[in-house]
């Protein structure tokens, strides 16, 4: 019994550290593009910076936590700068991405999941919250990678959005 009570009182610790809303239902999809990508957002986020082969977001409820980027990513620098070599398949450049948030001690890997195309997705914990990553190879070492930001998983719902239409633009 002893144990029980230590896993309800770890759950409320947990949902006590949490930082930041729940997320509201999503209501629609925007389109955004920069040079090199467009990519489907969910109604009511905001683009607050676009750079050539960039674009950042951030949600008006929780504009410190619920954040999401996307952007080219050098998979190569990605795996070498954590001990590995190149070349390496996608999932490998996805768990070194991962590892290089853990040496940090800002993020720790939970699950990873092809979806199609060569793509990777993964999902973890991150500093106040959660972290959704997707990871699209578009050439040799040359990618676009997504990353949903958010206080709690409640917002996955959102990442599904920004995952569901990264469109590279030659």
């Amino acid at each position: 019994m002893r144990w029980l009570a230590a896993i309800v009182a770890s759950a409320l610790l947990v949902a006590a550290c949490a930082s930041g809303p729940s997320a509201p239902p999503v209501d629609g999809r925007e389109v955004a593009c920069a040079d090199t990508v467009c990519i489907a957002y969910p109604s009511g986020w905001e683009v607050i910076e676009t750079g050539p082969d960039f674009i950042r977001f951030q949600h008006p409820l929780a504009p410190d936590v619920a954040l999401a980027t996307v952007g080219s990513t050098n998979m190569e620098a990605v795996v070498v700068q954590a001990g590995g070599t190149w070349p390496a398949r996608t999932v490998d450049v996805v768990e070194a991405f991962w590892s290089l948030l853990e040496e940090t001690g800002v993020g720790e890997l939970a699950t990873t999941a092809p979806v199609g195309d060569g793509a990777v997705r993964s999902t973890g914990a991150y500093e106040r919250g959660r972290l959704w990553f997707l990871l699209v190879p578009v050439g040799t070492s040359r990618a676009i990678g997504v990353e949903v930001r958010a206080p709690d998983a409640s917002w996955e719902t959102h990442a599904d959005v920004f995952f569901s239409e990264v469109v590279p633009v030659p």
